[in-house]
């Protein structure tokens, strides 16, 4: 089933809109990461999702059913909090059997239901244990389970994953999106991480100060992003924002003059900051920059350079290219990962697409 807002607002009490006009639609058997910082209006608009609050505006349809008025139970969605909410006092058995009692299903395809599900999870050993037996990530497939237990029509997920360590993050993150893909259901995924948001998600959408920053897939979030804030946002280390004040000749070769003049900035990420002599693809300039400091963690280098007057950050350099602590360090940038944008925010040009991006 798949969702779809039309000019959708919340406030509360009249006061300033929480969310503002947001016309999304969420694709049927995807699974969808809502991600933002807190305070974003991701949760929000989960709740408006399952029903537990109704829009001051607009409309919300599954499919093409306008679901606007139905509260969660008319809805059939099954929701997944980060407190697991898992009943102390029963096995888990009977937790994942519980809505599908309450639905007065019969005994027998109950606990074949609730049997399947546990399989599916990975929990059929700890069947007759309760929750507070149980690890956290158990406690988390458990939840899981019950949320499935009556077919929901969409699956909701409330940062589900915040209350664990970050090994087991991870491999509950994997398993959530197998199970998606094994069920089909339309799943939503509400998170403010976003690597967990690039490795599991079809489609992420990005939400800042309650409107949608930009939605599509992750990899053209992460090579396309529409403005300052989706470029920072996504991606570790963040990317660099450097004044273009001072270097406008250096690329009035490579860029159109109608973005050359709406330009005020420079973002580059880290990884697209290269030795002047490296064999990767860059474009064709050279800058200078002063060697602040290297560190290196695992595989990972850490190579920071005071350039025009601002501290960058490369992790692409290799260790042989730094000789001396105070030398000075001659870099190129990659055709991927260098945008410009204006004063308002918007990312104007692209390296890797040679043209004006938001042409407006």
């Amino acid at each position: 089933m798949k969702v779809r807002f039309e000019d959708v607002s919340l406030n509360y009490d009249k006061q300033k809109e929480v969310l503002q006009d947001l016309s999304f639609e969420i694709p049927k058997g995807k699974l969808t990461c809502l991600l933002g910082p807190s305070g974003c209006g991701k949760s929000t608009t989960l709740n408006l999702i399952s029903g537990l609050l109704p829009p001051s505006k607009g409309r919300i349809y599954f499919d093409e059913q306008d679901v606007t008025k139905k509260d969660a139970l008319g809805r059939r969605v099954g929701m997944v909090f980060q407190n697991y909410a898992l009943y102390p006092h029963m096995t888990v058995l009977e937790n994942i059997c519980f809505p599908l009692k309450m639905a007065k299903v019969k005994k027998t395809d109950r606990l074949k239901r609730a049997n399947d599900l546990a399989k599916l999870v990975h929990v059929t050993d700890e069947l007759a244990k309760r929750p507070g037996e149980l690890s956290g990530g158990q406690q988390q497939r458990v939840a899981i389970a019950r949320s499935l237990a009556k077919s929901p029509s969409i699956l909701l997920l409330d940062e589900p994953l915040s209350n664990l360590d970050a090994r087991l993050r991870v491999e509950m993150r994997d398993e959530i999106r197998k199970i998606q893909l094994a069920t089909g259901v339309t799943t939503v995924f509400v998170t403010h991480d976003q690597d967990e948001a690039m490795h599991i998600a079809d489609k992420i959408m990005i939400l800042n100060d309650g409107k949608i920053q930009q939605y599509t897939t992750p990899n053209n979030i992460y090579d396309h992003p529409s403005n300052l804030f989706v470029a920072k946002f996504i991606g570790n280390p963040e990317a660099n924002v450097i004044p273009l004040a001072g270097l406008e000749s250096n690329f009035s070769s490579l860029i159109p003059e109608k973005a050359l003049k709406k330009a005020i900035s420079l973002i580059v990420r880290p990884e697209s900051i290269v030795s002047a002599n490296s064999a990767l693809a860059a474009l064709p300039l050279k800058f200078q920059g002063q060697l602040v400091d290297s560190r290196r963690f695992g595989k990972e280098m850490a190579v920071k350079i005071n350039f025009q007057d601002k501290e960058i950050l490369a992790t692409a350099i290799p260790s042989e290219d730094l000789k001396s602590a105070t030398q000075l360090l001659e870099f190129s940038l990659k055709t991927t990962g260098v945008f410009l944008c204006d004063q308002a925010g918007k990312v104007v040009w692209s390296a890797s697409d040679e043209r004006i991006v938001n042409d407006d």
